[in-house]
């Protein structure tokens, strides 16, 4: 690690927990005590921070054991304020959410406020787990994706219209849950990414078109709404046999391939032209089914992948409609530090925003 980007830890570990003791960060880090008390002693000169026996305080501050949870009444995005601990709870943070947690953190940072994340591994047990776990912690906010594409009737809801901070459900609807606490959201707007996906097709000339997408996928209701609602206003009428459901067995990648292969069997037979498929991996397996058959893509079969996390990879590099993740995850970040601003005597209207999705054009729609 280089010098600068260990002091920048190491001010910014002042900044979050308001103390820094040598000897533990120099473990965090795996570096010895002695490198770390060199740099603390350089960022004294620079008076940047305060040397004390052990370690360092921030410039005219005092030892503090955390973060502060008190949060100044008067913050704003950018502004200065009193640091927060926020607690975000993820069902993954292998595939989808990284770009989420990227834009949390970044948001985090420049608020100077403290992130916790916890990952549940979609269990619905392990969600009340962690979110009682925050609560006990003290976190000042949370921001949180249930496993589950309804929160309506569920446990979890139940643990939310209790808390007592700020909460921001991310990437999932509120509307079955608007009765039950304060509840804020920020999603992606998967009908308008479907529409925009359904769209790009269509302006290629293709007219028979099929969306495939995995079962019980929490974002699949949206695109299938968001797929009839850009058909119909192509003037196509509604038809729910193009929406094909894709179950996959865990650690059976034959299995999932025979499906895929029987799902390009019906698209042969239906004259069906393109596909919108959630997700990358899945379309990924359309497009190595396709070549293996001696289908050309895009000219014979044109795919428009869904969530563009690993599309551009592809043997064909896959069109892709992205979410934005980023935006996603440092939009609620933002909006649950100014709900935390302004909860003393607020009477400011709760919101839910939907941010747009984004149209990455490649080669298996473009010739």
């Amino acid at each position: 690690m280089l010098t600068e980007d260990r002091q920048q830890l190491i001010l910014r570990e002042l900044a979050l927990n308001g103390s820094l003791n040598a000897s533990e960060f120099a473990a965090k880090l795996g570096t010895s005590g002695m490198t770390v008390r060199r740099d603390l002693a350089v960022l004294a000169e620079q008076g940047l921070l305060e040397r004390v026996h052990g370690g360092a305080i921030p410039v005219g501050g005092k030892p503090s054991a955390g973060p502060a949870t008190q949060p100044s009444t008067s913050w704003r995005p950018g502004g200065r304020r009193p640091l927060a601990t926020i607690g975000m709870i993820v069902p993954s943070a292998s595939y989808y959410f990284p770009g989420v947690i990227r834009g949390a953190e970044a948001a985090a940072q420049e608020a100077g406020v403290r992130l916790v994340l916890g990952v549940t591994n979609y269990s619905d047990a392990e969600e009340r787990r962690q979110l009682r776990r925050l609560y006990e912690h003290g976190v000042d906010g949370i921001l949180i994706t249930p496993s589950g594409q309804s929160l309506a009737g569920t446990e979890t809801l139940d643990l939310l219209a209790e808390a007592e901070v700020p909460v921001v459900v991310v990437e999932r609807s509120i509307d079955d849950a608007l009765d039950h606490g304060r509840l804020e959201a920020v999603r992606s707007d998967h009908v308008r990414g479907s529409e925009i996906a359904v769209n790009h097709l269509l302006s290629l000339g293709h007219r028979k078109i099929a969306i495939c997408l995995r079962e019980n996928s929490p974002t699949a209701p949206q695109l299938i709404d968001g797929f009839h609602l850009a058909m119909q206003r192509a003037g196509q009428a509604r038809d729910d046999s193009m929406v094909r459901a894709m179950s996959r067995a865990q650690n059976d990648p034959q299995a999932h391939r025979e499906l895929v292969d029987r799902i390009l069997d019906w698209c042969a037979s239906a004259e069906v032209t393109a596909a919108v498929v959630h997700t990358d991996e899945d379309a990924l397996q359309f497009v190595s089914a396709c070549l293996e058959r001696q289908i050309r893509v895009p000219e014979d079969f044109a795919i428009v992948s869904y969530d563009d996390e690993i599309a551009a990879l592809g043997a064909v590099p896959l069109t892709a409609v992205a979410p934005p993740k980023y935006d996603v995850g440092h939009q609620a970040l933002v909006m649950c530090l100014s709900r935390i601003g302004a909860r003393r005597g607020s009477t400011s209207a709760l919101q839910r925003v939907n941010l747009s999705p984004a149209l990455e054009v490649r080669g298996s729609t473009q010739v």
